[in-house]
């Protein structure tokens, strides 16, 4: 019974729920219907014939009412009570002049005012119980005054009953859009109230502005922000506390108005100058949406200053001309030292080389082919060095020219069958048929980057055999495959990601084993990439490496000049694989 009750109270609406500004308003349009009512009943009683006694004495007690409703000694509940009884005692009186022709049901249209506008129970109570007191009594003993019908009249009881249900059935059903009413306007203040919560606590500045640029709102960040409060802030222009930075970008994209926000674009983030009260300006990034509320527009701009972060990128990118300066002068430097070096090293070579010519006795011998070694393995080193500063440089350009795959191939590989055996090597040169007699290319770069895996697969590789192979990419059209297998040691998964990267191999032992600078593949990387090919690599540790690479097998110049090109032009190059 008590879960009943409680439910059945929650379902009612609480009443006084108006403010005053709202009460006062609604409560001058009640009194303005009342005083309509002081000379509306007098006419209409005049129009019927009722006595002069009931019809102005209805109109002078009306008017007494809509005086006592105005009275500054009454609360506003009592006035508001008050004024109730003057509506439903106007209803009252037009019910008994018209002779019951105007029946009940106009009493519902008064208590549906009275809910509406005064939402409050006081007034509802007073209007019931006057209604079912005047309605339900003088029915009863006067019914000609209030039925019309000739069964209201003989059986008064009855209809008063009918007409009871009636209007609390009518009651009932305001009762519940009453309620109803007062939940959404409930609803509505909880969600103004979060909003206002959201918007005080945001960390930007939020600032509302009406459709001529005026700021109405004006949030607790924004006081910090710009150092000016909001009672100081609001009815200015916002043109005042922000400049336009991408006016440009601004026209292009469709701005909202000068007069609104200086450069902004709706709905997207864009950069502006900040100005506070005293006149200091400092970056801020601004976002402006846009709303349209009863035929009007309303901006909301919302503003994050953006001095630290604009630091920082100040910061980063003397920091990246700083690096990018270092590289270019270290790249400099390595290729000015690469070549100074080479140059006397090359003498050094030639002089060893005569010297092996002349008569030597075994020692002395032994000792001149261990410089001509050392030397010839220090000059790769600085070759390969020279080649990595130009390509990171960007100076380093390929030639495009006709040569002959097979005889490249061929020659390379015959380069390094007399180290193969003195290893107790197999070395082995598959060329498939349908390769192409002539390619377009770099062919020096082309043997550097076979001689580099050559070289590689000789060095990892103690026993077994080393294969290459050339055929036509059946997984990309257009693309030649080169493969070096070997026999050899072998890379670890976890490496063979790295083994492409700058001074990098498979691990530290390697280098202290097998010497080298890690260089070798790295340019190897960028020559494929700059040839317009792709290259990787397939290993296991023990059992031997495959080391491969694709480059272009039609004249890539052509294709790009011939209307109906081969269905492989699709083989992707550089503008300096082009050159």
């Amino acid at each position: 019974m008590h879960a009943l009750f409680s439910t059945l109270l929650a379902a009612l609406p609480k009443g006084d729920a108006l403010d005053e500004p709202a009460w006062a308003v609604r409560h001058r349009g009640i009194l303005y219907i009342l005083w309509l009512h002081v000379s509306g009943v007098p006419l209409y009683g005049a129009y019927m014939g009722a006595g002069p006694g009931l019809y102005l004495g209805g109109g002078a007690l009306l008017g007494t009412i809509a005086i006592a409703a105005r009275l500054p000694a009454v609360g506003r509940r009592t006035q508001s009570a008050i004024a109730t009884y003057g509506l439903v005692t106007a209803s009252a009186l037009l019910v008994h002049l018209s002779g019951g022709r105007i029946e009940l049901h106009f009493h519902f249209f008064v208590m549906m005012s009275v809910i509406v506008l005064y939402q409050d129970w006081l007034p509802f109570l007073v209007g019931l119980q006057f209604i079912v007191i005047e309605h339900g009594l003088i029915g009863t003993l006067m019914p000609s005054t209030v039925y019309v019908h000739g069964e209201g009249q003989t059986h008064p009881w009855t209809w008063a009953l009918i007409h009871g249900s009636f209007i609390l059935a009518q009651c009932a059903a305001l009762l519940y859009f009453w309620r109803v009413n007062e939940r959404a306007r409930e609803e509505t203040l909880h969600s103004e109230a979060r909003t206002r919560m959201i918007i005080e606590t945001a960390l930007d500045a939020v600032i509302t502005t009406n459709d001529s640029g005026i700021i109405t709102d004006w949030n607790t960040q924004a006081e910090l922000l710009f150092d000016v409060p909001r009672t100081g802030a609001i009815g200015r222009p916002l043109i005042t506390y922000l400049s336009a930075t991408h006016a440009s970008s601004a026209a292009a994209a469709g701005t909202v108005r000068s007069g609104l926000v200086p450069g902004a674009i709706l709905n997207r983030r864009v950069e502006s100058i900040g100005r506070t009260g005293s006149g200091r300006e400092f970056p801020v990034e601004i976002a402006t949406s846009c709303l349209a509320i009863g035929g009007t527009q309303q901006f909301t701009t919302f503003i994050q200053d953006i001095s630290e972060r604009k630091q920082h990128e100040e910061a980063l990118r003397r920091a990246k001309n700083d690096a990018e300066a270092a590289s270019q002068a270290k790249s400099q430097f390595l290729a000015n030292m690469s070549h100074e070096i080479r140059t006397p090293m090359n003498g050094v070579l030639g002089m060893t080389e005569l010297l092996l010519a002349s008569p030597l006795n075994e020692k002395q011998r032994r000792y001149a082919d261990t410089v001509h070694t050392s030397g010839t393995n220090l000059l790769h080193i600085i070759n390969d060095i020279l080649d990595f500063s130009k390509i990171e440089a960007g100076r380093l350009v390929l030639e495009h020219i006709p040569y002959d795959l097979r005889q490249l191939i061929t020659e390379t590989s015959t380069m390094f069958h007399e180290q193969a055996l003195k290893k107790g090597l197999a070395l082995t040169v598959t060329i498939a048929e349908d390769i192409p007699p002539t390619l377009h290319g770099d062919p020096h770069r082309l043997r550097q980057i076979l001689t580099n895996f050559l070289s590689n697969a000789l060095k990892f590789t103690a026993t077994g055999r080393i294969a290459v192979s050339v055929s036509l990419d059946e997984g990309r059209a257009g693309q030649v495959r080169i493969e070096v297998s070997d026999t050899g040691i072998g890379i670890a998964p976890d490496a063979q990601d790295r083994v492409f990267d700058s001074f990098a191999q498979a691990d530290g032992s390697t280098t202290r084993k097998y010497g080298g600078t890690g260089l070798g593949l790295a340019i190897v990387k960028q020559l494929v990439g700059m040839m317009g090919g792709q290259l990787g690599l397939s290993s296991t540790p023990g059992t031997g490496s495959t080391f491969w690479f694709t480059i272009s097998a039609y004249d890539t110049t052509a294709r790009l000049t011939d209307s109906n090109p081969p269905a492989s032009s699709s083989a992707a190059t550089t503008p300096q694989a082009r050159r």
